[in-house]
């Protein structure tokens, strides 16, 4: 199955999506901060492509998320006003949880406040887990880039940048069991494959990193073996359309789109 989320940013996006779905053969759609018109979006892509809806929100109103799945086949878990949990169906995996992030900005949050929502997102996710199974993929904009304390952090989303690490399910610290997530995102970091980011700021700071990695997805260990690590991307044009300027900078959206497979 083929994932896609986008933080569009409140623009009018839907010829971009529509775009993006099509040539991706996308699954599920996750939309942060979508202001467009959803049923205008939802008739686009049924031109091309039968079976997509959107699925009804209930708590979380930061994202939108289409699916070729009937909404009658999705099950609503735990929701915030910043995160979505759900049970989707899935072809080999018979289901699946899917957890969808929007965090508040770090231009309205603390670090230490992100780090916070991150343990209680974690706790969520853990609590979910008891009920249903761990094949659990986390995916959205955390705000926090992949190295921050509540990415890595051991009491928060406890994501780690190694697979192998990460298949031992779960890590001893003080006698305490933490389970873990594998981030294949820290594979993107850096200039050799552009973009070096999914997201870019530039600041009069001492501390400037110009190009970070708020956009993610995570991946519990029972689903590494279904995972496709190469095809996790950043995406920065379509056949039709550009989403970066002509010096690499998101433009149609101030994030990019993020792509990974799950077979």
């Amino acid at each position: 199955m083929n994932y896609l989320f986008w933080n569009t940013d409140g623009k009018k996006i839907n010829d971009y999506v529509c775009d993006l779905i099509i040539e991706l053969s996308c699954d599920i759609v996750a939309l942060a901060e979508y202001k467009g018109d959803i049923a205008e979006l939802e008739s686009k892509i049924k031109m091309v492509n039968n079976d997509f809806y959107h699925i009804p929100k209930i708590g979380c109103q930061r994202i939108d998320i289409l699916t070729k799945y009937d909404p009658t086949k999705i099950h609503h878990l735990h929701e915030t006003s910043n995160y979505t949990m759900k049970r989707i169906p899935h072809e080999s995996l018979g289901f699946h949880s899917v957890v969808f992030v929007h965090l508040r900005s770090k231009l309205y949050m603390s670090d230490d406040a992100l780090l916070e929502e991150a343990r209680l997102l974690k706790a969520d996710i853990d609590e979910a887990e008891k009920k249903c199974d761990d094949k659990t993929v986390v995916v959205g904009d955390f705000n926090m880039n992949p190295f921050e304390k509540g990415m890595i952090g051991a009491t928060a989303m406890h994501s780690i940048p190694s697979r192998k690490i990460s298949s031992r399910v779960t890590r001893t610290v003080n006698r305490r069991k933490y389970s873990m997530f594998y981030n294949p995102m820290w594979n993107l970091l850096g200039d050799i494959d552009e973009p070096p980011g999914s997201y870019f700021y530039n600041k009069s700071s001492h501390v400037n990193y110009f190009w970070n990695m708020f956009d993610q997805v995570i991946i519990r260990p029972s689903l590494l073996n279904n995972f496709i690590p190469e095809s996790t991307a950043i995406i920065k044009k379509t056949a039709n359309f550009s989403l970066v300027n002509d010096e690499g900078y998101p433009s149609v959206s101030d994030h990019l789109p993020i792509y990974f497979e799950i077979r």
